[in-house]
This record gives C-alpha cells, sequence and structure tokens, in this order.
C-alpha cells in the first residue's frame, strides 16, 4: 500500500481540533468546500453541512458570541442556519469570482464537485488542500514546497518579462548556508551587503530567514537602484507570524536609494467581495503586497504546472476519493 492509499485508509475529515472564529469565514467556507469535495458529484446543502456541524459538536461554539438567548431554541436555530447561510453566500461569490477556475457547481444554496476537471481546477483544490495542513499533515512538506514554486511561477508573471526571479526556501537555487547565500543573492543583485549585521547570524545555520521567493526588475547598469520584491510563503493557519521575516533583508542588504517591497504568498482565498478588502486585513500592519488563492492562480498561464508536482497525485486521489460524509 503507498503513501496515499494508506493514508486515505484511515481519512476522516473534520474541520479542526481547534475551530477557527466565526469572523473568519473564509476557513468556513474551505471546509466546505471540502466536504463537497470528498462526496462526490453529490449536492451538499445547507442542511447537510448544518448536521454535519452538529455532528461535530461545534455549531453552538461557532455562534456562542452572539447576542442570544440559548434557552430560545427556536432564536438558537435560526441563527445557526443564518450562519450556514453566510458561508454559502461567500461560496455562491467564490463561484462568480474564480468563473471557470473554480472547481465546484454552486446552486440554490448548494455545492457539488464539477466533472472534467481542468488543469486551472485542480490548482484550486491544491490551494484548498496547501490551506489545511492540519488535514493533510503527511503531504505537509510536498504541498509546502511546491506551493513556493507555484508562488514563484506567479511572481514571475506579475513581474515584467525582463525581471529576474528567484527561488531562495525550500527550492533554493542558492546552494550553501544561508549566510553564503545572502551573499550570492547581493552579488547576483549587484547591492552591497551590511557585513555587521550578516554577522549576527550562524555562518553554518541552514533556515532561509524567511525568504522564499525573491524578484527584482534590473536595469542597465551597475547600481543597485531598481525596484524590488521579497516574498514569504505561508500555508499554516497562522500565517501572520510570518508578515514580517522578510524585513530582516533590509538590513541584510543595502538597497541603493530605493526600498524593497515586501510580500506574502498564502493558498487561502482572502478576498472579501462585500467591501473589496482581505478578511483580516488588520493583521497585516506595515505596507505589504498580497498574493493570495484568486491571485495567485490568476497568474498561472502555464496550466501543466500542476503535471509536475508530486502533489498532482494527492489531488487526483481527493477527486476520486469519495466517502459518506455528510
Amino acid at each position: 500500500m503507498n503513501k496515499i492509499d494508506k493514508f486515505f485508509s484511515s481519512f476522516t475529515l473534520r474541520l479542526a481540533e481547534k475551530y477557527p472564529r466565526k469572523t473568519k469565514l473564509y476557513l468556513y467556507a474551505d471546509y466546505f468546500e471540502l466536504v463537497a469535495l470528498f462526496n462526490g458529484n453529490i449536492s451538499v446543502s445547507i442542511s447537510d453541512m448544518l448536521d454535519r456541524l452538529h455532528d461535530e459538536d461545534i455549531i453552538r461554539l461557532i455562534i456562542e458570541d452572539e447576542d442570544i438567548d440559548f434557552n430560545n431554541q427556536s432564536l438558537v436555530n435560526d441563527t445557526e442556519e443564518a450562519f450556514v447561510k453566510e458561508v454559502f453566500d461567500l461560496i455562491r461569490q467564490r463561484d462568480s469570482f474564480f468563473s471557470n477556475d473554480y472547481p465546484f457547481y454552486y446552486l440554490n444554496l448548494s455545492i457539488s464537485l464539477k466533472t472534467h476537471l481542468s488543469e486551472k481546477q485542480k490548482l484550486y483544490i491544491f490551494l484548498l488542500l496547501a490551506s489545511n495542513l492540519n488535514l493533510f499533515n503527511e503531504f505537509q512538506s510536498e504541498l509546502t514546497k511546491e506551493f513556493e514554486l507555484l508562488s514563484r511561477e506567479a511572481l514571475k508573471n506579475y513581474l515584467p518579462d525582463f525581471a529576474i526571479v528567484k527561488s531562495f526556501g525550500k527550492n533554493a537555487e542558492f546552494q550553501g548556508y544561508v549566510y553564503d547565500k545572502i551573499k550570492k543573492l547581493a552579488e547576483l543583485m549587484n547591492v552591497n551587503i551590511d557585513e555587521d549585521y550578516l554577522n549576527t547570524i550562524s555562518q553554518q545555520g541552514t533556515q532561509d530567514l524567511g525568504l522564499d521567493v525573491v524578484g527584482w526588475l534590473p536595469l542597465k547598469d551597475n547600481i543597485g537602484n531598481f525596484i524590488s520584491v521579497f516574498g514569504q510563503c505561508a500555508c499554516g493557519k497562522e500565517w501572520n507570524k510570518k508578515l514580517n521575516e522578510t524585513r530582516r533583508y533590509n538590513k541584510f542588504l543595502k538597497i541603493y536609494l530605493s526600498e524593497i517591497s515586501h510580500s506574502l504568498f498564502i493558498p487561502y482565498s482572502l478576498v472579501n467581495y462585500n467591501d473589496l478588502t482581505f478578511y483580516e486585513h488588520h493583521e497585516f500592519g506595515e505596507a505589504i503586497l498580497v498574493f493570495e488563492r484568486h491571485r495567485i492562480l490568476s497568474l498561472i498561464k502555464n496550466d501543466n504546472i500542476f503535471n509536475s508536482f508530486n502533489s498532482n497525485e494527492l489531488v487526483e486521489k481527493c477527486i476520486n476519493y469519495s466517502e459518506d460524509i455528510i
């Protein structure tokens, strides 16, 4: 039995040991999509998801902050249903926003997996799995490594054709210890190193110190003054803790007369369609360029990149796997 078959032989889909706050509506939309993914082509309705959240004993916890009389069962039922409808409304908006890249059908407050998925739709599922490493932790290494590759491709397509884009994390094109890698990066970018600051890190450290992808727009001279983008890739639920990791490179490198643009790549679908902002935008703090699920997917021009991923086997298994989980 291979790794994937062994994993699914005992797989159980549950939301999380620590359920998300109600305000993290995008995480609940992801969960509803996972339920639809593992329910084959059978539609998942509001009543199905209400039953499921009751079975997992979490629906009451989700609405516990509501200012309602919990002794009034009719009112409690209405509040629970209103929450599930709110999640389905976000799914409806995703269906419209992602358009042909969305791998699910949304119809009359129900969701089901499409048949004959395109490569872009499979990439959406890849991003959905990468957003739920707690459920697929045995594949964390593959999912995070290949999410970095996808992020590099997205950054490459976002910048002009003459931009230089490199991997610096798990797929690093720079070999050796991070101390040496930073020096090689500076040499390639034609910028100076702050030796005093760089010497504060171990010369034999192997961590990437927060930098996963980097891109810059060189000009036809030897002056290190140009636009540069330093990106961190974060798949975990606590992605907010990685927001400032690339900023240490402000100290390592002496970017001449310009500033580094810092970016965060996350597989989550963060767009709040009601006011065209990001969910949890209060977390971002300082200026940062965000690449979330829709932005990344829209920047992928080569649909066949998915075929080069080891994770495509996991995605295919998920598409074909069906379990009576409603």
